[in-house]
C-alpha cells in the first residue's frame, strides 16, 4: 500500500487548487454584482465608486452657443423659408432634359430670383417651397449680361427674404449659403467672404463683374440661391463657382445684392434690363503685350473689333486703338471698362481718350441701347 504522506500529499494539492478557485470566483462575482469590469479589477483599473455617471444633459441653445455657431443656426432658420428648388425642363435642337437650380422668394406675392442660366431655354419650370407645396413658374425677365432673372409663381402672402447690403461688406466676415446642391434641398454651408470686387471670365462673351469671393461651398444646383450674412439677410445670389474637378474647389462667386437689385427690379416693371454699349470687342492690354509690340502705353483696352453703326464706330475707334480713360476715368482693363460703362445709361455722352500708333487722340460717342445677347 502507498506511504500515508503520498495521500495526505495529494489532499493538501486538491485543497490548494480548490482554495484558488474558490478565490477566483469571488474575485470575478463580486465586481460583477457591483456592476465593475472584473478585467479592470484585474489591471487595477477599478473605480473607486460604483455610481452610475450622469451624463450632463445640455439645450440646443447651450450646444450651439458653445461650438459658436448660433449665428449659423439663426440665419439659417430665418432664411430657409424663403429659398425655393426650381427644377427646369430643357429643350434644345439635339438634346433635351431636367436641370436643378435655386431661387428664393423676392416679394410675398410670388417673385422669385435666380440665375438667368437656371432658366435659360426652359420649356417648363417647376418651384417647390421648403413647406413642400410645388408650383408652376413662368419667366418674368432675364439678362444674361449679369446672369439674373426673376420668375412668378401664383400664390401671395409668402414668406420673403430680407435684402441685406453688399456695400459694408469686409473680408473675413460669416456667409451662409443655401440651395439645391445635387438635388439636395435646403441645404446650408457656412463660410467666410474671401474677397471682394473680384472680376471672373465665364466665356469668351461671358463675364462676372465685381462679385463676391467666398469659401462656403457652393456646388451644382446652388445657382441661384441666396449667400446671407450672419443675420440671415440676402448680400448676394450665388451664380459660379471655380473648378477644375466639376466640384467644389474652395472658390465660389456671388452677385453683390446691391448691383443686382436695380437689375431685378427692372426685369419685374419691364421684363428686360436696358445696357448701354459702344460697340466693339476688345481684351485687356498687359505690359507684356506692350513690350513685345512696342506699344506706348502698359494698360489699357486694346479695341479688336469696331461693329458697324455703333457709337464706336461713329466716335471714330478704329481696330488697333487702345482705350485709356473713358469720361475722365482711367481705363487698365477691360474689366473697368465695362464697370465703368454701367455707370451711364442709355443716351450719355461720353469721352474716350486713345491710343493710336504713338499719337493720343480723343473723342466722344453717344450711347446707344445694347441689343440682347450681343457682346461688345
Amino acid at each position: 500500500s502507498p506511504p500515508a504522506s503520498a495521500g495526505r500529499g495529494k489532499t493538501i494539492l486538491i485543497a490548494a487548487l480548490a482554495a484558488v478557485v474558490a478565490a477566483l470566483a469571488v474575485l470575478f462575482l463580486l465586481p460583477l454584482a457591483f456592476g465593475s469590469n472584473p478585467i479592470d479589477v484585474l489591471r487595477g483599473k477599478a473605480k473607486a465608486s460604483q455610481q452610475p455617471q450622469v451624463q450632463e444633459i445640455r439645450t440646443v441653445e447651450e450646444r450651439v452657443v458653445q461650438g459658436g455657431q448660433e449665428a449659423v443656426v439663426t440665419a439659417a432658420n430665418k432664411v430657409l423659408p424663403s429659398v425655393v428648388n426650381i427644377q427646369v425642363q430643357k429643350t434644345g435642337l439635339f438634346t433635351s432634359g431636367t436641370a436643378i437650380g435655386s431661387g428664393f422668394i423676392y416679394s410675398p406675392d410670388g417673385y422669385i430670383v435666380t440665375n438667368n442660366h437656371v432658366v435659360e431655354g426652359t420649356s417648363k419650370i417647376s418651384v417647390s417651397l421648403r413647406d413642400g407645396s410645388t408650383y408652376d413658374a413662368k419667366v418674368v425677365g432675364t439678362d444674361p449680361d449679369t446672369d439674373l432673372a426673376v420668375i412668378k409663381i401664383d400664390d401671395s402672402g409668402l414668406p420673403a427674404v430680407t435684402l441685406g447690403t453688399s456695400s459694408d461688406l469686409v473680408v473675413g466676415e460669416l456667409v451662409i449659403a443655401v440651395g439645391s446642391p445635387e438635388g439636395f434641398e435646403g441645404s446650408v454651408t457656412s463660410g467666410i467672404v474671401s474677397a471682394l470686387n473680384r472680376n471672373i471670365v465665364i466665356s469668351n462673351t461671358e463675364a462676372l463683374y465685381d462679385v463676391i469671393q467666398t469659401d462656403a461651398a457652393i456646388n451644382p444646383g446652388n445657382s441661384g440661391g441666396p449667400l446671407c450674412n450672419s443675420l440671415g439677410d440676402v448680400i448676394g445670389i450665388n451664380t459660379a463657382i471655380y473648378s477644375q474637378s466639376g466640384g467644389y474647389d474652395g472658390l465660389g462667386f456671388a452677385i453683390p445684392i446691391d448691383s443686382a437689385k436695380p437689375i431685378i427690379d427692372q426685369l419685374i416693371s419691364a421684363g428686360s434690363v436696358v445696357h448701354p454699349w459702344l460697340g466693339f470687342t476688345g481684351s485687356t492690354l498687359t505690359p507684356d503685350i506692350a513690350k513685345s509690340y512696342n506699344l506706348p502705353v502698359e494698360k489699357g483696352v486694346i479695341v479688336r473689333r469696331v461693329i458697324a453703326n455703333t457709337p464706336a464706330q461713329k466716335a471714330g475707334l478704329q481696330s488697333g486703338d487702345i482705350i485709356v480713360s473713358l469720361d475722365g476715368n482711367a481705363i487698365e482693363s477691360m474689366e473697368q471698362f465695362v464697370m465703368e460703362l454701367r455707370k451711364h445709361k442709355v443716351g450719355d455722352t461720353v469721352s474716350i481718350e486713345y491710343y493710336r500708333g504713338d499719337g493720343k487722340k480723343q473723342t466722344a460717342a453717344t450711347l446707344e441701347e445694347k441689343p440682347r445677347n450681343v457682346g461688345g
